[in-house]
């Protein structure tokens, strides 16, 4: 990731490979907005909305939001102070509609805008990083004024917009954030079905379509994502610390060679390969 403060604002390039879900809140100080840079539809949902590539989401302060990526994508994402003019102009449709943890909007924007709008803020990162140490505060000034000001020439140019969640997601929301929450804050645990019924007390049946509605997938497959990213990441940072087997045991794994198809279609490789490699770039504790 790429980070860029300029005076007030805040710019920042990324990449996420693979399927995966990120949930967060966003900081209570700043509207963020994000678009792709990479040009894939219906590769990212949004609080079970599919985003296009040249969409661009606006979150309001202190904002829960869910992303689900099916596959590899590259973003931009500005955080403007909430003061900031462009951000007092498209927060009010937002926050006169829903509650502001839940309201998002999802911008569509002509490609052709779109475009522009990714090649700004490049053009931004290419400034500062070019520029002289002494030079790049009044730089970052005038960046960041040339950036609002493609900003409201953006929504100013937009070509639709809704309202997250809508009426089909709304009744989930409350069900997978709570079902979420609940495994956030058991990182470690081996979890299953039972328990995320169990936290969010409805029947599994209800369950089931809040997750299919709001995320795109059922349970057992976020729980199957889940098993499988914890596992790549006690991979990488275990190393020749731990037999492949124990991390795989201790991650609730019982069936290895479906596991490692599963795992090889995400990450590109078995967890085999992932253990040897991780436990060749590990520094000899005996020497």
């Amino acid at each position: 990731m790429k980070y860029l403060a300029l005076r007030r604002a805040i710019l920042q390039f990324g990449a996420d490979g693979g399927p995966g879900i990120v949930h967060g809140v966003t900081d209570p100080n700043f509207t963020t907005l994000i678009i792709q840079s990479s040009n894939f539809d219906d590769r990212v949902l949004l609080d079970g909305a599919r985003c296009q590539a040249s969409d661009l989401v606006i979150l309001p302060p202190g904002c829960h939001f869910t992303f689900v990526r099916s596959g590899h994508v590259e973003w931009v994402a500005w955080s403007l102070p909430r003061e900031e003019s462009i951000a007092t102009k498209i927060l009010p449709a937002v926050t006169s509609q829903a509650p502001p943890k839940t309201a998002k909007h999802l911008v569509r924007l002509p490609e052709r805008i779109a475009s522009r709008l990714i090649e700004a803020s490049r053009q931004a990162l290419r400034s500062i990083s070019d520029s002289a140490p002494a030079d790049r505060p009044v730089i970052a000034w005038e960046t960041e004024l040339a950036l609002m000001d493609e900003l409201a020439y953006v929504w100013d140019n937009r070509a639709s917009e809704v309202l997250l969640p809508n009426n089909y997601t709304v009744g989930s929301e409350r069900i997978v954030l709570e079902a979420l929450e609940f495994v956030r804050k058991n990182p470690e645990s081996i979890i299953h079905i039972k328990d995320i019924v169990k936290a969010t007390k409805v029947e599994y049946r209800t369950l089931l379509r809040a997750f299919e509605r709001y995320l795109g997938f059922s349970p057992k497959h976020y729980l199957k994502l889940r098993q499988l990213n914890l596992v790549y990441h006690e991979i990488r940072h275990m190393g020749s610390a731990g037999r492949l087997v124990d991390i795989l045991v201790a991650h609730g794994v019982t069936e290895f060679g479906r596991f490692a198809g599963r795992y090889r279609w995400l990450f590109g490789e078995l967890p085999s390969e992932a253990h040897r490699r991780s436990s060749a770039l590990r520094p000899d504790k005996s020497l």
